[in-house]
């Protein structure tokens, strides 16, 4: 079951010129905007977002509570780390953290995106406050159309 939504993944993200840095279990680190960056990227990155959110199906055709944090800053790559399957590229930054955290308050097959990205994305995507004392939005695709709902988080 893993690999195969590590397939949908790899898939989902290249279709939007996305690039998977790391697996680490279930959870998936992503880049937009390396190793060629867009105009479009913060876009990108949540159309990919939403789009993961209604592919990821189990073998059985059923959907994957997927849930996705995007958040956009500078990040410093570093040198190839590790070896074999394991090797990667150290990545330091605010935005990688934040993203981990967003997820974190996603509902299942939604998107939570950072302030920064938000202010990208313009009006593109309807979006809703989670709470007034921490600025993130929520997206929530449903049958082809978006229903923005929001939820409660104590800051």
């Amino acid at each position: 079951m893993i690999g195969g939504y590590h397939r949908c993944v790899a898939e989902t993200i290249a279709h939007f010129d996305g690039f998977v840095a790391k697996y680490m279990g279930d959870g998936v680190l992503v880049y937009f905007g390396y190793p060629q960056a867009h105009e479009d990227d913060a876009e990108r990155a949540v159309r990919a977002g939403l789009a993961l959110g209604q592919a990821a199906l189990r073998p059985k055709g059923e959907a994957l509570a997927v849930r996705i944090g995007i958040a956009t800053g500078l990040v410093v790559l570093g040198d190839l780390i590790g070896s074999g399957e394991a090797q990667e590229r150290g990545v330091v930054g605010e935005a990688p953290n934040l993203a981990a955290r967003l997820q974190s308050l996603a509902e299942p097959k939604a998107v939570v995106i950072a302030s920064e990205t938000r202010r990208l994305v313009g009006e593109l995507f309807e979006c809703a406050e989670l709470a007034p004392l921490i600025t993130v939005w929520m997206i929530v695709p449903t049958n082809g159309d978006y229903l923005f709902a929001p939820i409660l988080c104590l800051a």
